[in-house]
């Protein structure tokens, strides 16, 4: 599995020119909570453990957690950077 990574929130200003970053703030702290809940209570998701063919389906629904959840925090990541080179790009122009 991925190892943890940090969560950054965003700051006041961000807030104050895009307010949709706080639901993503909240998405995102959600999704890290979440994550890292499952790998402490589901040992089972350890690769090592077993095959995943023998996985029991709440082990391989927690998988799914993980994985999907992981990509969205990507996607998130994304999205972020997005809004700060456009700002960036912004502070070119004028």
């Amino acid at each position: 599995m991925d190892a943890p990574r940090p969560w950054r929130g965003a700051g006041i200003d961000d807030l104050v020119v895009d307010p949709e970053l706080s639901a993503v703030v909240l998405l995102d702290a959600a999704l890290a909570v979440t994550i890292e809940a499952m790998r402490a209570f589901v040992p089972e998701l350890d690769p090592q453990a077993r095959t995943w063919s023998e996985a029991p389906p709440v082990v391989l629904a927690a998988r799914q957690i993980i994985v999907h959840g992981s990509h969205l925090r990507d996607l998130l990541d994304d999205y972020r950077r997005e809004i700060e080179r456009r700002f960036a790009d912004d502070d070119v122009a004028f």
